[in-house]
């Protein structure tokens, strides 16, 4: 047991996930939250807590993906950011969010509007990552549809 827990804080690069693994035919799921890394900012300490409860509630959260759920945490609380300080200038001036005009009259799209589109290019990237959207989901519960294995059977049968 204590040659597994080594091994566990290894893997998850010092994180403790002292007993909160699950381990039992093949399944490395975490039944609670482990507290997340000192150098994640508060705002992605909140989403890190929050979408941790949620996928191991889903037993999606796994010692493997914690990394991935450090990414998710920041790059969710990049998003928030962003869109805060894209609204706060809407809200002077309707589209100031969006495009910058530099002093030579030049515009070019908003810092914050390309902070926000590649937070969110980010997210969506580790939704997939935990199953959080309908293909992913699907490829993750191991769903495949009846048709191919029809399909894969047949193959076998004509050779």
């Amino acid at each position: 047991m204590a040659k597994e827990k080594k091994e566990l804080k290894k893997m998850t690069m010092g994180i403790e996930t002292k007993n909160i693994v699950h381990i039992g035919k093949g399944k490395d799921t975490l039944l609670q939250v482990p507290n997340p890394p000192a150098y994640l900012s508060s705002p992605a300490k909140k989403h890190f807590k929050a979408m941790g409860k949620m996928l191991a509630s889903k037993e999606r959260l796994k010692d493997i993906f914690l990394n991935a759920l450090e990414i998710y945490a920041e790059a969710m609380a990049q998003y928030e950011f962003a869109t805060r300080a894209i609204n706060k200038k809407n809200s002077m001036a309707y589209g100031e969010g969006y495009i910058q005009t530099y002093k030579t009259g030049a515009t070019n799209i908003s810092t914050e509007l390309v902070l926000r589109n590649n937070a969110a290019e980010m997210l969506l990237k580790c939704f997939k990552q935990f199953g959080l959207d309908p293909k992913s989901e699907k490829e993750l519960s191991g769903a495949v549809e009846s048709g191919q294995f029809d399909l894969f059977e047949e193959f076998l049968k004509a050779k």
